[in-house]
Formats: structure tokens, C-alpha cells, sequence
């Protein structure tokens, strides 16, 4: 039997490996070098790549939808205008007295609601703030302020009955008759007339018309007097027969 030699084991420690690596690092460095240099290169510069033209496709503008179609606008006919009739006042039912006919106006007193009296017994008396006024066929006696007022009162006076109903029996100042019972009965006629100015006249052959919106008297003095009801004003339209 022949007899080998034995091998001695060899010495693996961590210490022995790092000492190994350690020796074979300068002549790894040295080889590295000497390529270098045979290459004629800078080892510190790298080469660096031209950078490559890349085609791109062309962009294609995103699609856009169609607006929709306007349809034209359609001419409209139009209805020929049509003419208006102007409207007519309405005629009176009844006629307006001739000798009124310079103190109406219609768009004041309206259409006449009788035929009027034509002639007509009337009565006129001046005061010192107004006027009084009497006609037979109402046996009302009418009071006209000076401001443009007037109001009515019912003729209480009778035949028989004294001519003076208060005050001095003298006229003037005291008015008589019709007249002097309601200047004594109404104090504020009273008041607002003051003295009789005149004796009172009469007149046979008066005129009188009575209107949806007031009244026209002819007084005994030649004028014309309106009373207009929806305001209770008055006025006195003077004319030449």
C-alpha cells in the first residue's frame, strides 16, 4: 500500500480573503491603464451621442363637429290693418232751447233731459255777496255766491204770507217774498249774501233748461246764468238779443 501525502488545509479566513482581493487590485488598475493609453483616449472624456432626428407624424387637428344648419326665417304675413271707425258722439234724444244756445257747452252740462220752458215766469235779486234767483215752474229758489259756489232751496213762500219774514221792512237791504224767506230761515245764506244791493225784478218771459249735468236760466236782467251740478259751480254768460 503506498502512502499519499497529505495536503494541508488551506487557511479560508475572512483575513486571508481580504488580503487576496487586496493584491489583485493594482494590477487590475495597471491593465486598465495601459489599454488607455494604447487607445490614444482620454479615459476622463466620454463620448457622448449625437442625439437621433425622430420623424414625427404629422398632427391631425382633432375633427369638429358640423354646426347644424340654420334654416332661413320665414317671412310672416301680416293682416293688413284694418280702419277704425271714430267713434260719433251719441245725438241728443232731445233739442237744445235756441236762446240757450250761447252758455252750452255739452262736454259741461250733457245732453238736456226736458224740452225746456220757453217762456217762463223768473224772478232776479242782487245781494251784496251773490245773487238770487227764482223760476215758477220748480218753485226753487237758486243761491249764487260770489266764489263761484251756488246751492238750492225750496220756494216755502205763499200768497197771503208777509212780504218781510225778518228784519227791516225796507228793500232794500231786506229781501221780500221767496226771496226773504230763505235769507231769514238760513243763516248762512244769510251770511254769505248780506244785503240785498236791489230790488228784486221779475220777468214773464223767461227760460229754463234742465241737463243731465247741471241747468241754463235766463234771468230778468238780459244774462245768462249755468249752474253746473257735479261741481256746484256757477257762471254768467251776458249776450245782446
Amino acid at each position: 500500500m503506498i502512502s499519499l501525502p497529505r495536503r494541508s488545509r488551506r487557511n479560508n479566513s475572512p483575513e486571508r480573503r481580504g488580503r487576496q482581493v487586496g493584491g489583485y487590485l493594482p494590477a487590475l488598475l495597471g491593465v486598465l491603464l495601459l489599454a488607455a493609453g494604447c487607445n490614444g483616449a482620454d479615459p476622463s472624456e466620454t463620448p457622448t451621442r449625437a442625439p437621433t432626428a425622430v420623424a414625427l407624424a404629422p398632427t391631425t387637428a382633432p375633427a369638429t363637429a358640423a354646426a347644424p344648419a340654420t334654416a332661413a326665417p320665414t317671412k310672416t304675413r301680416l293682416p293688413a290693418p284694418t280702419a277704425t271707425a271714430t267713434p260719433q258722439p251719441t245725438p241728443c234724444a232731445l233739442p237744445l232751447l235756441p236762446a240757450l244756445q250761447p252758455a252750452y257747452l255739452d262736454i259741461e252740462l250733457g245732453c238736456p233731459l226736458t224740452a225746456g220752458r220757453d217762456p217762463l215766469a223768473t224772478a232776479y235779486a242782487p245781494f251784496a255777496g251773490g245773487q238770487m234767483l227764482w223760476r215758477e215752474d220748480n218753485a226753487v229758489i237758486y243761491v249764487l255766491y260770489n266764489d263761484g259756489r251756488w246751492a238750492q232751496y225750496d220756494d216755502l213762500w205763499r200768497e197771503g204770507d208777509a212780504a218781510f219774514t225778518c228784519g227791516e221792512p225796507t228793500n232794500p237791504p231786506t229781501p221780500v217774498r221767496g226771496f226773504g224767506r230763505v235769507w231769514c230761515d238760513q243763516p248762512a245764506v244769510r251770511r254769505g249774501l248780506g244785503a240785498a244791493t236791489a230790488a228784486e225784478i221779475g220777468d214773464a218771459g223767461g227760460q229754463a233748461q234742465d241737463f243731465v249735468n247741471g241747468m241754463i236760466l235766463a234771468a230778468p236782467d238780459g244774462s245768462l246764468f249755468v249752474l253746473i251740478g257735479e261741481t256746484a259751480t256757477w257762471r254768467r254768460v251776458w249776450f245782446e238779443e
